[in-house]
């Protein structure tokens, strides 16, 4: 259970309780019965009722209690004929028409001669009728909003309790987990690259516990990217100087080949080797760089089935000795970066070609499903270490013993590989095969719309 039901159901119980308490004691304080005789001005009303069925009869008597509803501060004042009808037609609580309809046992042998029953209400007569009227005061209801009378509604004003306690337990609990939550998605996305990412305001402005961890996390999160940014700078800048000076070295190599015999060819073409080898690591310094900086990947559409089957072109023209199987099951579209997913696939479809076994076939596998993408390379070399199989994504990182003795690598390549795949919503993996060798797995969302088109 999350904290924000945690809290919301904890405030809801603890409030409910005091409610329903509250209004339990409350009602039993207002219900307790009426003592006829214990209100001042009980004679006087008593006085004005009879003085009105003397005057006109049950219609006079109608008119005063439509008059006087309230005939003393609280008091309710009943009357009822000789069939218990209230003249007004007013609910009578169910102990009092009880107790009206209750009347004094007759004449009985056993019965004291001076013994007289107690007249439990006062009672007037119309003297031209004989109509015998019952008086009945009660304590006058009391009204929630002028809808609902308590406590003739107890149901009503419990579930009107229990609104309340949910409504305010309910803003309660947003108040206290809303920050939390909104924390915690800026966490994650810090975590996945977004190194913009602040929590910003309100949870900063406030003033507890929770303001001061916003405040925290967004200085925290300002000197990580200016750490990155700053690395990524020095990165960029750094490749880009060292365009220039081996640009020149390449012209001077070209000059010297010209110019020396033919016994320092061996040695010129080894230090031709050696500067495109070097212009290469360059150029992908620049590329990662330039795509760690990249929030967004351009959204063109993309035949990733063709994009595929290309690469593998080109790797079995680069490497004729090799076999380098593709299979595909069909059009596959997309929207994405061809460039980069171009990129992305050549650099993990050539690293099984320097470090597997070329006697053996390299299988590129391209499958669609649940509305994924999955591009899978299987090669037939040494593999890597389980505890290594996640690192080597990250930049010049090479594993100790299985691959590090090859030199045609420079460790950037499959952490290309990471962010072009990140940066379009995907994932990549690694994993050795049980026949031996690695298989690296690239997933890439499929947007509906591509499918569609």
């Amino acid at each position: 259970m999350g904290l924000f039901w945690k809290i919301f159901v904890s405030f809801m119980i603890a409030m409910t309780i005091t409610s329903v308490g509250a209004i339990y004691v409350t009602y039993r304080i207002v219900s307790r019965p009426l003592t006829q005789t214990d209100f001042e001005g009980r004679p006087e009303i008593i006085n004005e009722v009879a003085a009105a069925l003397v005057r006109g009869g049950e219609r006079g008597l109608k008119t005063w209690l439509r008059d006087n509803p309230r005939p003393a501060p609280g008091i309710v004042l009943l009357v009822t004929n000789k069939r218990g009808d209230e003249l007004l037609g007013r609910a009578m609580p169910g102990e009092v028409a009880r107790l009206l309809r209750t009347r004094p046992p007759g004449p009985r042998p056993n019965r004291p001669p001076n013994f007289t029953p107690v007249q439990l209400t006062p009672t007037i007569t119309d003297q031209r009728t004989g109509d015998v009227y019952d008086l009945r005061f009660e304590t006058a209801p009391v009204t929630i909003f002028g809808i609902l009378v308590w406590p003739g509604t107890p149901l009503a004003v419990l579930s009107i309790a229990i609104v309340a306690a949910a409504v305010v337990s309910l803003l309660l609990a947003r108040y206290l987990s809303s920050p939390i939550v909104r924390l915690q998605k800026a966490s994650r996305s810090l975590a996945a690259g977004a190194l913009d990412t602040r929590v910003g305001a309100p949870v900063t402005r406030r003033g507890d516990e929770v303001g001061r961890l916003a405040r925290d996390f967004d200085a925290m999160a300002e000197r990580i990217q200016a750490l990155v940014v700053a690395k990524e700078t020095l990165l960029r800048d750094v490749s880009h100087e060292l365009r220039s000076p081996l640009a020149r070295i390449r012209m001077a190599l070209a000059l010297a080949e010209r110019r020396a015999g033919a016994e320092f060819e061996p040695d010129l073409a080894r230090i031709e080797r050696e500067a495109e080898r070097l212009d290469a690591l360059v150029g992908q310094v620049m590329t990662l760089t330039r795509l760690r900086t990249t929030s967004q990947p351009r959204r063109d559409f993309v035949r990733l089935d063709t994009l595929v089957g290309g690469v593998v072109d080109d790797a079995r023209f680069e490497y004729p000795d090799a076999q380098v199987d593709f299979a595909a099951g069909g059009e596959v579209l997309l929207r994405g970066d061809a460039d980069g997913l171009k990129s992305a696939v050549e650099n993990v479809v050539r690293n099984a070609l320097i470090y597997g076994d070329r006697t053996k076939p390299i299988e590129v596998v391209l499958a669609t499903d649940a509305g994924k993408a999955t591009i899978r390379v299987l090669d037939r070399g040494p593999g890597v270490p389980e505890a290594e199989l996640t690192r080597i994504f990250e930049p010049f990182y090479r594993t100790d013993k299985s691959r590090d003795h090859r030199v045609d690598g420079q460790g950037i390549g499959l952490a290309i590989t990471a962010r072009v795949t990140e940066l379009h919503r995907g994932a990549v993996r690694a994993a050795n095969r049980a026949e031996g060798g690695l298989e690296i797995v690239i997933e890439l969302p499929l947007d509906p719309e591509p499918a569609a088109r």
